[in-house]
């Protein structure tokens, strides 16, 4: 099996496909830059967010994380806030510190190449990559965020790209106490993703939070997206950086951090993208996620399930409302 990108979502279900003996090739890019888990939160709710059947599965995401690094040793994740609502976090820069050893640990081949093209050959899967490499699979996963629909251009229309832009503070700063979760009351970047397919223009929204990353801290999200399913070409970062600035409490304003700015995946309808790809027999896509590091530990073993073969695992996606071939036509 092969999986195209070796982000949070291609990395877990990388490791939920080895957990059931199968055979993982994961592809990610020789020099990724900031990607969505490296900018992400990855703050955890401990209560549904809302009444889908996901929201109030990923509700004990903790648990699942939990439970991983009891199996696997530490990845990041540690409680950071009982009273008065239970949250959580998974630091990203441990788990991309640790993920790619533990895969190599578990037999996972790792491969840096730029994908070029994808074609179906008989009833196999050739992925074209850089320096005129080729591999082929039976079954290959679309996992690669924003860079999903650029290898193949018709999946299903919820799936689109955004930008986003957040501040990386090199120390956490004296002025906020010590290292906690800072959130805004209301996350605003959900209902202007949902809004999508209706506008004309880019808007951008700023989310002002502070967490703890590393020794440091992230600081704001900034999201500009707009009504096209191909992600638009960059905003201005100087520009970007002043907006989300001028959105923050006067107290973060004019803390120092280095400016990070990526294509992030997402879905308009609010729910992500997984399973097969209708219409592409053997292809499938694990993208569009809301809350990534909420949803992906339950997700990717249940697409795991079903690409071995277990019965039952298409029933528990098509519940959670994911299923990709029950989404919308083509883009």
């Amino acid at each position: 099996m092969l999986i195209v990108g070796a982000g949070l979502a291609g990395s877990l279900l990388a490791l939920a496909l080895r957990e059931l003996d199968q055979p993982v090739t994961l592809i990610d890019r020789p020099d990724p830059g900031p990607t969505a888990t490296t900018a992400s939160y990855g703050v955890l709710p401990g209560f549904p967010l809302g009444t889908s059947p996901l929201a109030r599965q990923v509700a004990s995401a903790a648990d699942l994380w939990r439970a991983l690094q009891s199996r696997y040793g530490d990845l990041g994740w540690s409680p950071r806030q009982r009273l008065p609502v239970p949250l959580s976090q998974v630091d990203s820069s441990v788990l991309e510190r640790q993920l790619p050893a533990l895969l190599e640990r578990l037999g996972v081949e790792q491969v840096s190449a730029e994908v070029q093209g994808l074609e179906r050959c008989g009833d196999r899967w050739r992925l074209h990559c850089s320096a005129g490499a080729a591999l082929e699979a039976d079954q290959l996963v679309l996992a690669a965020g924003a860079g999903c629909r650029g290898i193949w251009p018709q999946l299903p229309a919820p799936l689109r790209c955004s930008w986003a832009g957040v501040l990386a503070l090199p120390h956490w700063p004296s002025s906020a106490g010590s290292p906690a979760l800072h959130l805004p009351a209301r996350f605003r970047r959900p209902q202007l993703e949902r809004r999508a397919p209706q506008l004309r223009a880019p808007e951008a929204v700023v989310d002002a939070g502070l967490v703890p990353r590393g020794e440091g801290a992230l600081l704001g999200q900034i999201s500009w997206i707009d009504g096209a399913l191909e992600c638009a070409p960059a905003p201005d970062p100087g520009r970007s950086e002043a907006l989300l600035r001028a959105a923050l409490p006067a107290q973060w304003a004019a803390l120092e951090g280095r400016w990070l700015q990526m294509p992030v995946a997402f879905c308009s309808d609010g729910l992500p993208l997984v399973g097969p790809v209708p219409g592409a027999p053997g292809l499938f896509c694990f993208s569009g996620f809301s809350g990534a590091f909420a949803q992906v530990p339950l997700l990717a073993p249940l697409l795991a399930q079903f690409m071995a073969g277990s019965p039952g695992a298409e029933a528990a996606l098509q519940r959670l409302q994911v299923w990709a071939p029950a989404r919308s036509a083509p883009g």
